[in-house]
């Protein structure tokens, strides 16, 4: 396969850093540029033939995050209305980035847009970068220079009822226009390379899960009888942002007395009563990564008898399940010996929600389900059992990096049994 020509460094232009970076688009974390030229080396190699497109957010905001297949392949958090192309025949340029069209008057309402040139090419590590309004004519042109003419899909499927994506239309549009053309399914592609993370990722998620596993003590310290949900949470919130966070990965489940058996609990603005149990599911996004932990403690520092026994239950699903956790090992298996304890317990019908997932750049993030743990994948162990009429809803939730030999608890700093708790929040 013919390389790309690639962007070389060159000593008279720095790389930009937030602040003091002229608007170039550019990665701005801890990741470097030569992190995610790799990731689409990795991609080209796997498609082998064909054109595919992934496009960025068609906005972004405090609320709206940039496309992750886009971030994922490029760093690229802000740069909305844009889309990358992929193209392992062409024989100079096997990556294309297209920015959106610059509107200089947009400048003084959004920031500095620079014009397209040799710093914008090192900035992004990409060596074709063009305007949107030339995608059309570069695209068709870049597909004729394939053998089999085709079109590559990478994105995930929606249900019947969902929107169709921007991607698989453009390609199915595509097609309807060039004769011989073909759409080839490559979804499996970006999920699996998503869910095995490389050092660089796993450092910045350690740093977002570092940050959550202080803000989940602080609320410990701080949980007293009388106070409102919503006050609780700003304690994680003021942690977080102390850590340099700059939001949750999720929306926050702060869930006191019934609410803690409300699995997607969101409203937040219950008074916490003495002698309850409060749910805490929260979780600091670090760079675009995402950390997800969960503990139930009680609001005045010791468990009744009954929420104990609870609480015990679902460490004896958390502790079984996690000394499994090792390549080679399926979903399947550890939801089955999870589905084994509590049924034992009597609490089948108080286990509502499988028992983890995976974790990355989103808090549900990409992988395949259905396939053997991998080392590099990072992924939730989560069981809970929730008896609503009694009030008692305990979900006990750390993040698992799966090694060679077995496994790694990265949030093991955060009191997780009972009696650590109550030894915790005693202190």
């Amino acid at each position: 396969m013919p390389q790309a020509r690639l962007p070389q460094e060159t000593p008279n232009i720095k790389t930009p850093t937030p602040g003091n970076d002229q608007g170039i688009p550019t990665p701005t974390g801890d990741i470097g540029p030569e992190v995610y030229r790799a990731r689409r080396r990795k991609v080209l190699d796997e498609m082998g033939s064909g054109v595919a497109v992934v496009y960025a957010a068609d906005s972004i905001s405090t609320t709206k995050r940039q496309d992750l297949d886009f971030y994922y392949l490029t760093g690229l958090e802000y740069e909305h209305g844009a889309a990358l192309v992929l193209a392992p025949e062409h024989p100079q340029y096997q990556e294309q980035l297209f920015l959106r069209t610059l509107e200089v008057e947009d400048n003084r309402w959004h920031g500095n847009r620079p014009g397209l040139g040799r710093a914008v090419e090192l900035g992004t590590g990409i060596a074709r970068v063009m305007r949107t309004a030339h995608m059309p004519y570069a695209l068709n042109q870049t597909i004729l220079q394939t053998k089999s003419r085709e079109l590559v899909y990478l994105g995930g499927f929606a249900t019947y009822n969902a929107p169709i994506s921007k991607e698989l239309k453009l390609l199915r549009d595509l097609q309807s226009r060039i004769l011989n053309s073909s759409i080839r399914d490559a979804s499996d592609i970006l999920p699996r390379l998503r869910s095995i993370h490389d050092e660089a990722e796993i450092a910045v998620m350690q740093k977002a899960i570092d940050a959550t596993v202080e803000a989940h003590k602080a609320a410990m310290r701080a949980i007293k009888p009388g106070m409102n949900e919503a006050q609780l949470l700003a304690v994680f919130e003021e942690v977080i942002h102390k850590h340099g966070c700059r939001r949750f990965a999720y929306e926050p489940i702060i869930g006191s007395g019934p609410n803690n058996s409300v699995l997607h609990y969101t409203a937040n603005n219950r008074t916490i009563n003495a002698g309850e149990v409060v749910l805490c599911d929260v979780g600091a996004e670090y760079q675009m990564y995402a950390a997800d932990l969960t503990r139930a403690f009680p609001v005045d520092g010791t468990f009744t008898q009954r929420q104990k026994d609870v609480h015990n239950v679902v460490q004896e699903m958390w502790q079984a399940t996690v000394d499994m956790c090792k390549p080679g090992v399926t979903w399947a298996e550890l939801n089955d010996k999870s589905k084994e304890i509590v049924d034992k317990a009597g609490f089948s019908d108080q286990n509502y929600h499988s028992l983890g997932h995976f974790l990355g750049l989103d808090v549900h993030d990409a992988g395949h389900n259905h396939k053997p743990l991998e080392p590099g994948m990072i992924i939730t162990i989560e069981p809970g059992v929730y008896i609503a009429e009694e009030g008692i809803g305990v979900r006990t939730e750390d993040d698992i990096l799966i090694t060679e030999t077995g496994y790694i608890n990265m949030s093991k700093d955060l009191p997780r049994s009972a009696d650590e708790i109550e030894a915790f929040m005693a202190t």
